[in-house]
């Protein structure tokens, strides 16, 4: 009975959310509950009532705006048009419902309740699939749906020490065997916090099909950071990779997508606070458990970090911080410094008050303090997104200054949402994949997806 209700439980966190059937039949209760309590005893008095319950929810939504995104800047830049929208219809949808509940009648009242329900739930889903971040209800609730991958065992050769490198890259050397699947594996691990005891997540992790194949090849391998909230999702980058697989043989990185931000979902700026030591974490758990425990190269030139917003900002840290580790740094749509959003709450919280260790986390004043020969480092961003636009610019200049080969790619819009993150993924791979020894030298990496 225990592994059937653990089933149902996984089967739930697995529903999708952005499409399918789930989103449609919510929309339609919503529509047809709002549409009842307008309908159902109508009378003048009552369309004038639910008109102006309406414009109240409308009025609402527009001080939300006003406050939290113009004045608070508590997303750290907009939104975007497609969740305003969202939030203003719904806002007004409840207001017209919670005017029902006034009126005589249980059933009425019955109907309003089920109109308010509905309409916030079509509400989170819609504004949820204006990001496209989210895209199941395990995702939505931060929560991993477990599942265990099983790994191969690395490959015992004389390679086996930090320094060594192979004596020919792998697009030069690789032969894909027949029956080499065509894409990918995903699933999930889960990594002690031995030294940290930071309470993590259960960690993604992405097999590429060469990974997956008889006698697999040690390959690159990429950390990858995701946003805050956020999952340690493997599918968004699996998905980039699947394809650039597809163009080059089956050779892709493995990718370990590990969650920086814990159990709670709360903004550890990938520091070591009162929060959780989240950067002893990444350093000293998650990056030994991945050289013992992944079929990777242990040539610190074929080793990524990777991020996407606030884990953005952890990887050009990190990257910044420790080159010895990453030969390569991605930041896709990447916060400016740790606890971007307030960072009078984050010199608090995250740096005991005190201004001076705030100054010295931020990747700007990392990037000044030295010289970097070696490092490939790719920022993106959406133009529709000018505030992380801003921040991806910042970045490279000062990437470039500090002598890493650093790029920028502005893409042509993706907001700040799942476009910008799997745009942005696939724009750094094609500068990322000669630099990690999977495609040929001296020019872009193609894959056979979008």
């Amino acid at each position: 009975m225990t592994d059937f209700f653990s089933a149902l439980w996984r089967g739930f966190l697995h529903v999708p959310i952005v499409d399918g059937i789930v989103p449609v039949l919510v929309y339609l209760l919503a529509a047809a509950g709002v549409v009842a309590t307008l309908l159902w005893g109508a009378t003048r008095r009552w369309i004038l009532t639910a008109a102006l319950a309406a414009l109240g929810g409308g009025v609402v939504a527009v001080g939300l705006w006003l406050v939290c995104v113009r004045w608070l800047d508590l997303f750290g830049g907009g939104l975007g048009m497609p969740a305003y929208l969202w939030l203003a219809a719904t806002l007004s949808a409840i207001g017209v419902a919670t005017a029902s509940l006034f009126r005589r009648g249980a059933w009425r009242r019955t109907v309003a309740i089920i109109a308010i329900l509905s309409s916030a739930a079509a509400g989170t889903l819609g504004i949820n699939a204006a990001f496209g971040l989210n895209r199941t209800i395990g995702n939505l609730l931060n929560v991993v749906a477990e599942n265990p991958l099983r790994l191969p065992a690395p490959t015992a050769t004389p390679q086996n020490s930090a320094s060594a490198a192979p004596a020919r890259p792998l697009w030069q050397t690789w032969t894909p065997p027949s029956g080499m699947p065509g894409k990918g594996s995903t699933g999930t691990v889960s990594i002690p916090s031995t030294h940290s005891g930071f309470n993590a997540r259960s960690a993604g992790v992405y097999l590429p099909p060469a990974a997956l194949t008889a006698a697999p090849p040690r390959l690159p391998v990429v950390l990858m950071l995701m946003g805050h909230p956020g999952n340690p999702d493997p599918l968004p980058i699996s998905q980039v990779l699947d394809a650039y697989a597809a163009g080059n043989h089956g050779l892709a990185p493995i990718v370990l997508v590990a969650d920086q931000v814990g159990v709670e979902v709360k903004d550890t700026g990938c520091v070591d606070s009162a929060i959780g030591k989240a950067r002893t974490y990444l350093l000293q758990d998650v990056i030994p458990w991945m050289r013992a425990n992944l079929n990777v190269s242990p040539d610190p030139r074929l080793w990524t970090i990777a991020g996407y917003s606030n884990g953005g900002q952890c990887a050009i840290s990190l990257g910044a911080e420790h080159p010895e580790m990453f030969g390569t740094v991605i930041s896709v749509s990447g916060e400016e410094f740790p606890g971007a959003t307030n960072p009078a709450d984050a010199v608090k919280r995250l740096f005991d008050g005190d201004p001076q260790r705030y100054e010295q986390a931020r990747p700007l004043t990392l990037l000044a303090q030295r010289r970097y020969s070696g490092t490939t480092a790719v920022f993106t961003a959406a133009k529709d997104d000018p505030h992380y636009l801003s921040v991806a610019q910042k970045f490279t200049a000062a990437a470039q200054a500090a002598g890493m080969n650093a790029q920028l790619r502005e893409l042509a819009h993706g907001g700040h949402g799942a476009a910008a993150l799997t745009g942005g993924l696939q724009a750094a791979f094609a500068i990322a994949y000669p630099a990690l020894e999977l495609s040929r030298p001296g020019r872009e990496a193609t894959s056979n997806g979008p």
